[in-house]
């Protein structure tokens, strides 16, 4: 007997599953919940996450809409996809190796939530400041943390988040 609807086949559609994961990173850098989301757009949380993950194609007037809702264009929900394809076709990175660690880390929570703090610091030399902290933590791993510079700016973090901590339960910073 044959089946209504669309075949399953043998994997998630790799399209649909890039698709779901920018609308995931949208959603998160907004601060909102699936819930949040699909209330807005008529939709059980359950269709949204179907979404996100890639089970269910998202159609190109819910994608208009989602654009809209999130203010930004279309375009938005594609873009690293022609690259992503080209290096799996060409070999260069295989689209579930070398690439997956650092696809992780940006879809993490973390990362997401981190960008999304920095987007409201408003003053340009606090931006500035906590992007060259990020730069040179970045830098520390990828030199192994081996340098002389590192031991110091270690002790340093570590003394500044005890001052943070300090100031969180009434202390003095």
């Amino acid at each position: 007997m044959k089946r209504r609807g669309r075949e399953k086949k043998e994997g998630l559609n790799e399209v649909d599953v890039f698709v779901g994961q920018r609308l995931r990173e949208l959603r998160m850098l907004a601060g909102l919940s699936q819930s949040d989301v699909a209330s807005a757009l008529g939709l059980t949380f359950q269709q949204l996450q179907k979404y996100e993950r890639g089970f269910n194609r998202v159609s190109s007037s819910r994608l208009f809409k989602l654009g809209q809702f999130f203010r930004v264009p279309v375009s938005v929900f594609f873009e690293g996809l022609e690259n992503r394809q080209s290096a799996a076709e060409g070999g260069e990175v295989p689209a579930a190796a070398g690439g997956e660690e650092q696809e992780n880390t940006l879809q993490s929570r973390e990362a997401l939530m981190l960008a999304r703090y920095f987007q409201s610091i408003r003053d340009p030399q606090i931006r500035a400041a906590i992007r060259e902290l990020a730069e040179r933590c970045a830098e520390q791993q990828t030199d192994g943390g081996a340098s002389a510079g590192g031991t110091a700016s270690s002790g340093a973090s570590a003394s500044r988040r005890g001052r943070g901590r300090r100031a969180e339960q009434g202390g003095h910073a």
